[in-house]
């Protein structure tokens, strides 16, 4: 009758031995670790840009729309774009809208929301030598596998040097929160996300967000890690927009290859929806 009772005492010890031994894996890191996880990724940004190739792929974006109060999303159009990087610089062209071959002028109408500096911008921003971002420890968290340490961060207005637009009719510098995760070894961001508040009325804009997934890709015989999702979120006046962002067929861009380059964009500037 006694090896029940001493099977089930020693199956609740070897549980609490693994509870305390979860609990004690996803402790906080000190605070002399969270500062080298810190400039790690810190230098990991900095050199972000200078380490990429020049490279071609596609990005689709599928467009959404939903009620102010609502989550029922509804379809809208999906739009693939070439995507340039050449040098630092991002170049998009619309190739394709619903599949079907861009008309002359139809570039100018497709859709509310238009984005770029997915390749750059927001790290540098929040991670470059420049930056102004308080940084908190969050958490550890696995992302695709990979157990990242993950930090939130916080921009003031008077620091920041986020500054949305809504055509040419207003513009304002707004402050932003958001969270970065990042690879302990090596400092590598894998996710970063973005949320702008406190925008003032003439943008017609209360909230945008942005979150971006990077992954490894094979351009050439090397592995880079570049954006492979993002999302961008927006809340207007009467409704909610998002696009979701896919980037794929990444391939080395030719030295022989020509392109154009339209007007530069001002640092860390952002879209908001046009009228």
């Amino acid at each position: 009758m006694t090896p029940a009772p001493r099977l089930a005492s020693c199956r609740v010890g070897v549980l609490l031995a693994l509870a305390v031994t979860g609990a004690r894996s996803e402790a906080p890191p000190d605070p002399a670790e969270q500062d080298r996880l810190l400039t790690a990724m810190h230098q990991y940004a900095d050199q972000y840009v200078s380490n990429l190739p020049n490279f071609l792929c596609e990005q689709v974006t599928r467009q959404f729309e939903a009620g102010k109060k609502s989550n029922r999303w509804h379809k809208g159009d999906t739009l693939t774009t070439t995507l340039t990087f050449h040098r630092g610089r991002e170049q998009r062209k619309l190739a394709l809208v619903n599949g079907k071959a861009v008309e002359p002028g139809q570039a100018r109408r497709h859709g509310p929301l238009t984005t770029e500096g997915e390749f750059g911008i927001l790290l540098s921003r929040v991670l470059g030598a420049d930056s102004k971002a308080y940084f908190t420890w969050s958490r550890w968290e696995t992302l695709r596998g990979k157990r990242l340490a993950v930090f939130d961060y916080s921009v003031d207005k008077q620091q920041s040097t986020l500054t949305l637009s809504l055509s040419d009719l207003a513009k304002a510098t707004v402050p932003y929160t958001g969270s970065v995760w990042g690879d302990p070894a090596t400092g590598a961001v894998w996710r970063i996300t973005d949320t702008a508040t406190e925008i003032p009325p003439a943008l017609l804009t209360r909230q945008i967000a942005t979150t971006i997934d990077y992954g490894e890709v094979l351009i050439g015989e090397k592995k880079y890690l570049l954006p492979v999702e993002a999302t961008v979120s927006l809340l207007l006046e009467t409704k909610k927009v998002r696009n979701e962002m896919a980037f794929q067929g990444y391939r080395k861009f030719e030295a022989d290859s020509v392109i154009t380059f339209g007007p530069d964009a001002p640092p860390g500037e952002s879209p908001a929806p046009k009228p």
